[in-house]
């Protein structure tokens, strides 16, 4: 049955008529120079958002609306369902996409933001309004920041930091998914190696404890220290 209703409003969504908007806006007034155009955002119901927006009547609105900058460029065309999106794309002044989220199943759904050059910007993937995948990029291309939980959203699966020539600053990997044992790697930013151990998620902290023996090292790569941990906190540390 929730599969016919996904399928009803992917296939309503080619047939109800686009409504344009009565407003128009400044591009000042909708695009913030650091999240982007986010003014839409408390009405996606896939993120678990609950505004209502009201069409002309003053009834929740149903179906395709079009916004517009006050230039006539087109700053966002959504699918509504009872006041809240279900489907949209978002419009830098300039005409290039700002972000465009969909459904692509009855629970899961993806959202890609850009640069207002055409770069990918950021790319999440939600299970219900959770993100379980979300990957942030630099202006130039380059990965900033990964992050990979499991299915249930409850640890991470891998997650990383890089530098803005796209070579990592640390990594977090799951490498033991019955213990939650996960392999902790920091560099510094020539590249080498800068401390290494291994990390576990307590579920009864609801956060990651370093075990174990981890290995600190210079910038040539030379290993100095060793540090033992337990229950994340240090137990020995010996010079090398």
């Amino acid at each position: 049955m929730k599969i016919f209703k996904y399928l009803l409003i992917i296939s309503l969504i080619t047939l109800v008529q686009t409504v344009k908007s009565q407003e128009s806006y400044a591009p000042e007034d909708v695009v913030d120079e650091k999240f982007g155009i986010i003014k839409y955002e408390p009405l996606n119901i896939m993120l678990g958002k609950d505004s209502i927006r009201n069409d002309a009547r003053g009834y929740a609105a149903n179906g395709y609306i079009e916004d517009y900058y006050k230039s006539g460029q087109l700053l966002h065309k959504g699918f509504y369902v009872d006041g809240q999106l279900k489907v949209y794309k978002n419009y830098f002044p300039n005409g290039k996409v700002e972000r465009n989220f969909r459904m692509t199943d009855i629970k899961k759904s993806k959202m890609t933001i850009y640069y207002s050059d055409g770069k990918i910007k950021s790319e999440i993937e939600y299970i219900e309004n959770q993100a379980v995948k979300w990957k942030d990029f630099y202006p130039n291309g380059s990965p900033e920041f990964v992050e990979e939980y499991d299915k249930n959203i409850q640890y991470y699966v891998f997650k990383a930091n890089y530098f803005e020539n796209g070579t990592p600053e640390n990594t977090l990997t799951l490498t033991d998914k019955k213990k939650l044992i996960l392999k902790q790697i920091y560099y510094h930013a020539n590249g080498q190696l800068k401390e290494e151990g291994e990390m576990k998620y307590n579920k009864s902290i609801f956060d990651y404890e370093r075990i174990g023996t981890w290995t600190l090292f210079d910038e040539t790569g030379k290993p100095t220290k060793k540090v033992k941990y337990a229950s994340g906190k240090v137990v020995s540390e010996n010079d090398l």
